[in-house]
This record gives C-alpha cells, structure tokens and sequence, in this order.
C-alpha cells in the first residue's frame, strides 16, 4: 500500500474509534477536545519507530544513510527543515515496507504499549493521554490486521522478529484476536 493511502486508512480508522468512544460516552463536554486529540496523535506518532530504525538500530542500511544525508544536509530555517521533511516522507514511503526490524511494531512493543496502556488508564484520568496510548495500539492492529489478510508470513515476520520461534506464523490468529480483545476491554475504560 502506497505510504499516502496507509496514512489515510490510519487516519480513518482513528476517527471511528474517536467517533465510536465519544458517541459511547454519551456526552458532549471539553474531554472530547483532549480525546479526539489524543486520538489524531496518537495514530501516527507510533511512524517514529522509522526514525529509529533509520538513525539508530539500522544506520548501515541504504535508506537509512540516504535519510541521514537529508537530515544533515537540510538548509537552516522553517523551510530547510520543511523541505528535508517532504524528502524524508518520500524516502519512507518508498521503503518503509522494507523496515522488518522496528522497535514498536513487533511483539515485544506491542506488549509494552498494552502494559502502558493499562497504566495509563487506571492512573491518570487524563483523556488526551489514555487516547494518546490506545491510538497507539490502534494504529499496531490496523496494521496487523491488514497484513494478517495480506500476508501471514509478513506479518509473523515483523512481528515477531523478537522472538524466533518458528510455529508462532500459526497462532497469529489467536494472538490478533486476544490483543484486539484486550484493546476493547481498554477502550471500555474510556466509555
């Protein structure tokens, strides 16, 4: 899928879960300000994971020192850093299927942003931040369900790169469903 066309079925999926969570909750307060916020944030900011594979855990990589070069030799300014930007979103969305390795889409990660989402909603009481960390779990399920349609070798191999076992491949269904069980039982906190 197109990078332009991912970032849009990201972008869709977080508004009817915002839409969903606020027609839920039944009323109409400045929460949903800090939730929708929360929400938009969230869904896209779990894309950093290309920024560390690209400057930290695979400088050595073609695109990764193409991305570095960009970085680098950006001009000084709002427009300098506009224009490196544009550059590097064009950059990942010419390779960004080719990051098997990232931090946060992986099953290591993902059980991470679950255990912080946990916390965050049983501690804080804030909207935006409880959005903010179920977006992020969001925008990791879109992405496995996709790919667990598309291709299960792909997605088992992205996800569980951590973990090399092969007879994983044939739980991912189990798994999908057990996380995206515990994501509702999560979202449940927020209604």
């Amino acid at each position: 899928m197109k990078k332009s066309k991912e970032v849009w079925s990201h972008l869709a999926v977080g508004a009817i879960w915002f839409l969903l969570v606020a027609f839920l909750r039944g009323k109409v307060d400045w929460g949903l300000l800090g939730l929708g916020l929360g929400a938009f944030l969230g869904i896209f900011l779990l894309d950093i994971d290309h920024l560390f594979y690209w400057f930290l855990t695979n400088p050595e990589k073609e695109d990764s020192q193409e991305a570095k070069r960009i970085w680098e030799t950006k001009d000084k300014g709002f427009l300098g850093f506009k224009q490196a930007l544009k550059k590097l979103w064009e950059l990942l969305s010419a390779n960004h299927k080719t990051h098997m390795r990232l931090v946060f889409h992986s099953l290591l990660g993902q059980i991470v942003l679950l255990i912080l989402a946990v916390f965050v909603l049983t501690s804080s009481g804030s909207l935006f931040g409880s959005a903010l960390i179920l977006s992020l779990n969001l925008h990791l399920l879109k992405d496995e369900w996709e790919d667990f349609f598309k291709s299960k070798e792909h997605l088992a191999d992205w996800l569980f790169w951590q973990v090399r076992e092969p007879k994983l491949e044939e739980h991912l269904g189990v798994y999908l469903g057990g996380v995206s069980f515990i994501f509702l039982l999560l979202t449940g906190f927020l209604i």
